[in-house]
């Protein structure tokens, strides 16, 4: 076998290459994985026999929600998460975690996918509408971008997108979130219609919802993709990234037992961003 010898500068070159010829989406999910929300769930605690009103931040709920000694306030998931369903308490929230800089595991690599305009997606348990989701991202590039940082989002869309001929700053941005962003509130009514689910309490149980979101996203970034891409491109990564150790365990499960199979051209990842760190799960082709 004929070996060539290449500098270690070509061998840079070469691997930068060969990444930017595979189209990398993200789908994230937002709580303490882009942001620390101030949000709060309202709860029960059982103390001495009796169940004590409190509220708990969304990371401590993840980790507690299968815990007898916690339930949802008085078993009523409307009560627990009403201000997940609120669509003035989201975008207020979302300023107040930019404003104190209560940036998660995953928000810099969100900010990289929106500023090299990927497809990408927001799978989450709230149950606000998804034109709310998306107005948090438009939060997002407002208040964090820094205006080189939005010239070259701008740049990159009308690059990438076949569509953004002609637009104006704004409208290309619109573009982009309209077309290459999808916004999942699993637990909203909006998406139970969507996808024939019944939502009610999906905010306390979220892992069947988010795996019906992932699937959707995938097919359609797939199924897509010479259509709205400028694109060349010979392979295709889907990321996935959650600090809730439940969905991502079914994540995992649910991309290493059916997505792999279904495409078996993509090339899956995980990312568990549980105890503010992100542990990366590479799914292996059999």
């Amino acid at each position: 076998m004929n070996k060539i010898l290449i500098t270690e500068l070509q061998y840079s070159k070469l691997r930068s290459f060969l990444l930017e010829m595979r189209l990398r989406t993200y789908i994230f999910d937002w709580d303490d994985n882009i942001f620390y929300m101030p949000t709060n769930v309202l709860i029960d605690k059982k103390v001495d026999g009796k169940w004590v009103p409190m509220s708990m931040a969304t990371g401590d709920f993840a980790k507690f929600r299968e815990d007898p000694n916690y339930r949802l306030r008085n078993n009523n998931p409307g009560q627990a998460f009403k201000s997940f369903s609120d669509n003035e308490t989201f975008i207020k929230d979302t300023k107040n975690a930019i404003h104190h800089e209560k940036f998660a595991p995953s928000f810099d690599k969100f900010k990289e996918a929106l500023i090299n305009s990927n497809p990408f997606a927001i799978n989450t348990a709230r149950g606000h509408s998804p034109s709310t989701l998306k107005e948090g991202v438009k939060i997002v590039i407002d208040m964090v971008f820094t205006d080189d940082e939005k010239s070259e989002m701008i740049n990159n869309i009308r690059k990438n997108l076949k569509l953004a001929k002609g637009l104006d700053d704004n409208q290309t941005i619109d573009l982009y979130l309209d077309e290459m962003g999808e916004y999942y509130p699993v637990s909203s009514i909006e998406f139970g219609e969507k996808f024939g689910l019944d939502v009610h309490g999906g905010a306390a149980n979220p892992e069947h919802a988010k795996k019906v979101a992932i699937e959707h996203f995938t097919k359609k970034v797939f199924d897509n993709m010479d259509k709205l891409i400028n694109s060349g491109y010979k392979k295709m990564s889907v990321g996935f990234s959650d600090d809730d150790l439940g969905n991502v365990k079914a994540a995992e499960e649910f991309i290493e037992n059916e997505l792999n199979k279904m495409y078996p051209e993509l090339h899956f990842v995980v990312y568990d961003t549980s105890d503010k760190g992100k542990r990366k799960l590479v799914i292996e082709k059999e």
